[in-house]
């Protein structure tokens, strides 16, 4: 049950000591003073809150209250005295814990039965910095931070109306973080906004490390391998997609913002396609179909021709393969696999070395492990080229975890291959296609506007102009799915 503040300090005072562990918390301080003619107490968190602020807008006013004569109501005279700082009361000791926790000042005076809280929080964070993980090549070179307020500042600075809101609460039960959720107020799907909150009032956890494990923790299949929610560190990105009607998450101390409902097309789509023209951002979205059906099929499709289906490859090539197959001591099935591992094993040790010499530790990897593979007659010549075109379609994947789930696929699929040839990887695809249009996100359908058929502006896999695309996603709010009536293009004489 929640300790309610008395009026005596004596019991504030030790209450205060034990929650916050005072003894051996060094970073924990207090201060005593007189207040009115009586005993008082300050709490506050060093490193957490602005000492100059702490020194000259909290400390000096309640010092000059020293022998100032007694109000009727305390907390009123403390909110008239301390009037540069916001004030926010707190009427039990969780609530005092939790205001000193986050950075706020608090006062407690004798005679009081609640503490008041002065905002005067600071905290050491990274500067806006241009996004890590989606490159930018048409758009703004502003990527979200760790600090919450800095993240809705950037939304609120694209999206300047009283209509985006951002509704502040926690998550987690016995250490809880920050989070906002944002929305354009009329354009985001009551139904989708209202399952939001009750999933998040739902989540039963000490703490959220991180807005990854938020996502698993409120997306509607966790089972699937496919991302049900998108996660961005573009604001300009997340802008876009409240446009759209979707609902944007911003958790306390994470780069990165979380959006949902989703669907697998915005795991494909980039900014940059809406910032080039369109026939540059239809080409740029075909080719990364092209190397996602690279990535997902070409390995299993070698394996399977190979092993099971060689009457169907020409002459030429197969009498090549089978002259190369004869010095290799490995089956081609092994040698896929183990090709996919390696290339597996150096993109993650690329990722996780030193940027300044990953990408290059990459290169020379592939380069030095593959041409001495095929020199000692382990691998064949042509399986290395086939694995390698299927590593660089699974890097053209924007969205980095639809790109783990491309390569968990794609072993799966060169299993098939190599247990039942093209009829396994047939059963298998198709299989995998149910599945992919039977996932919802929020309870949206993951696979429309195909499955099922919406209605929706010409923006799928070929991206048409801007002054055609008046309408938004099939994910807003029913009644205002009409971006703009009539054309955009008004000055255009074959629009009047």
């Amino acid at each position: 049950m929640p300790q309610p503040i008395t009026s005596s300090i004596r019991c504030s005072r030790e209450a205060m000591d034990a929650a916050l562990h005072r003894r051996i918390n060094p970073d924990m301080h207090v201060r005593h003073l007189q207040v009115y003619g009586r005993e008082a107490s300050l709490y506050y968190a060093e490193g957490l809150c602005s000492i100059d602020f702490l020194q000259h807008y909290v400390l000096a006013p309640l010092t000059a209250l020293r022998d100032a004569p007694l109000p009727g109501d305390v907390a009123d005279g403390l909110k008239k005295t301390v009037c540069n700082a916001d004030m926010l009361a707190a009427n039990t000791m969780e609530e005092a814990v939790s205001q000193v926790l986050t950075g706020r000042a608090v006062v407690f005076v004798d005679g009081m039965d609640s503490a008041q809280g002065f905002d005067v929080r600071m905290f050491v964070r990274r500067g806006i910095a241009p996004p890590m993980t989606e490159q930018v090549v048409l758009g703004p070179h502003e990527g979200f931070n760790e600090s919450l307020r800095d993240c809705i500042t950037l939304i609120r600075r694209i999206l300047p109306t009283p209509d985006l809101i951002g509704e502040m609460q926690t998550v987690g039960l016995q250490y809880p973080r920050g989070l906002c959720v944002m929305y354009l107020k009329g354009v985001a799907d009551q139904s989708s906004l209202q399952r939001v909150k009750e999933r998040l009032a739902g989540v039963r956890t000490d703490h959220v490390l991180s807005v990854g494990a938020l996502q698993q923790l409120l997306e509607d299949r966790p089972y699937a391998l496919l991302p049900q929610c998108i996660l961005t560190e573009r604001p300009d990105r997340a802008a876009s997609m409240l446009l759209e009607g979707q609902i944007v998450l911003l958790l306390d101390g994470s780069s990165q913002a979380l959006v949902l409902p989703a669907s697998i097309w915005h795991l494909l789509h980039t900014p940059d396609d809406a910032s080039a023209r369109f026939q540059y951002g239809t080409f740029m979205r075909l080719i990364r179909l092209l190397g996602l059906l690279c990535a997902l099929l070409l390995p299993g499709l070698f394996v399977a021709f190979v092993t099971f289906h060689p009457e169907a490859l020409p002459v030429t090539l197969l009498t090549s393969i089978l002259e190369s197959q004869a010095s290799v001591p490995f089956s081609i099935p092994v040698e896929a696999i183990a090709m996919l591992v390696m290339f597996n094993l150096i993109g993650e040790a690329a990722t996780r070395v030193p940027s300044v010499v990953g990408s290059t530790l990459g290169t020379v990897s592939g380069l030095i492990l593959g041409q001495a593979a095929v020199e000692a007659h382990l691998v064949h010549p042509l399986l290395l080229i086939v694995v390698a075109v299927a590593s660089l379609g699974s890097y053209a994947v924007p969205d980095y975890s639809l790109g783990i789930a491309l390569r968990i696929g794609q072993l799966l699929m060169v299993l098939a291959g190599c247990v039942f040839g093209v009829y396994g990887m047939v059963l298998f695809l198709a299989a995998g296609t149910v599945r992919l249009c039977s996932l919802t996100s929020l309870g949206s359908p993951y696979a429309a506007p195909l499955s099922p058929p919406r209605a929706h502006n010409p923006d799928g896999l070929v991206r048409g102009p801007v002054w055609l695309q008046r309408w938004r996603t099939w994910l807003a709010a029913a009644d205002d799915r009409l971006r703009i009536g009539g054309p955009m293009r008004r000055w255009d004489r074959r629009e009047r």
